[in-house]
């Protein structure tokens, strides 16, 4: 029930009127408050009339804002049914459970984007453009020379722009019609890669963005949109876009040609006499 409630709460960030937007942004953000909320204490917080919350409510299917409340106990009560009886204490507490747990939820969440057509559409670009270009805010850089590396084993003319406006420049060297730009937004300031995101598409570029926090970003802020319900601590956030991102590599090994799998098998046995 979280998750969909979250699922929901972003399209609500992409479709919504200027004032269900608000609401969902302010919900997404403080989920852990929801139980001590009522639609007339966030109506006051956000300066809008508890009518317009309480339609916002019944747009995701519930009829007052305790039935939120409802869900996210239900929700606390069936994690408690599953896990493991332990008869100490330090058990319980173990952090490396919580670690995966999160690790888990991150990994079902990006698993769940796969069968989506949005995740058919962006795969087939990825796979059919001539000219991939991968642009990742500062706190992403490492995650990004990964992917960047993978994909290339992938297909040829994949490009690494960083999170260095200098290098940005390489992409108005290529024809907008042949090129696809991935916008990885992997936490932090997003002021680059918005700017970057918006400039490209006044040029005609065409933008995938990957992102765990759309509600930053807007409706129209690029044409293609994975964007997975926002994580409550940074950390799952990041496991969720590594996820996606070797997701993305399965499903592009899957639907590759001949010449694509003989290129993989080569650099895999380039990399292995390298010892890479």
């Amino acid at each position: 029930m979280v998750e969909k409630l979250l699922l929901n709460l972003t399209r609500a960030m992409k479709a919504g009127t200027p004032s269900e937007r608000k609401i969902a942004k302010y919900l997404i953000e403080h989920l852990d408050e929801l139980p001590f909320e009522t639609a007339q204490t966030l109506a006051a917080k956000l300066g809008l009339s508890p009518m317009t919350v309480g339609r916002f409510l019944r747009s995701l299917g519930y009829r007052q804002f305790s039935d939120i409340r409802a869900d996210l106990r239900h929700a606390e009560e069936v994690v408690g049914e599953e896990q493991p009886a332990s008869s100490g204490s330090s058990e319980q507490s173990n952090p490396f459970s919580q670690l995966l747990s999160q690790q888990i939820q991150a990994i079902q969440t990006a698993f769940d984007m796969t069968s989506q057509p949005i995740w058919r559409l962006a795969m087939n670009e990825i796979a059919s453009t001539p000219d991939v270009f991968l642009a990742t805010s500062p706190e992403g850089m490492g995650t990004g020379r990964h992917f960047h590396g993978r994909l290339l084993e992938y297909r040829k003319q994949v490009h690494y722009l960083g999170s260095d406006s200098a290098a940005y420049v390489t992409l108005w060297d290529f024809e907008p019609a042949k090129a696809l730009l991935i916008l990885m937004d992997c936490g932090g300031s997003l002021s680059p890669l918005q700017n970057l995101s918006s400039t490209a598409r006044k040029s005609g570029y065409r933008t995938l963005l990957i992102t765990t926090r759309f509600y930053e970003w807007g409706p129209e802020s690029a044409d293609i949109c994975l964007a997975m319900p926002h994580a409550q601590n940074g950390g799952q956030g990041l496991l969720q876009l590594v996820a996606l991102m070797e997701f993305t590599l399965c499903s592009l090994i899957a639907g590759a040609d001949e010449t694509r799998r003989a290129r993989m098998k080569n650099l895999t046995g380039l990399k292995r006499s390298l010892g890479i």
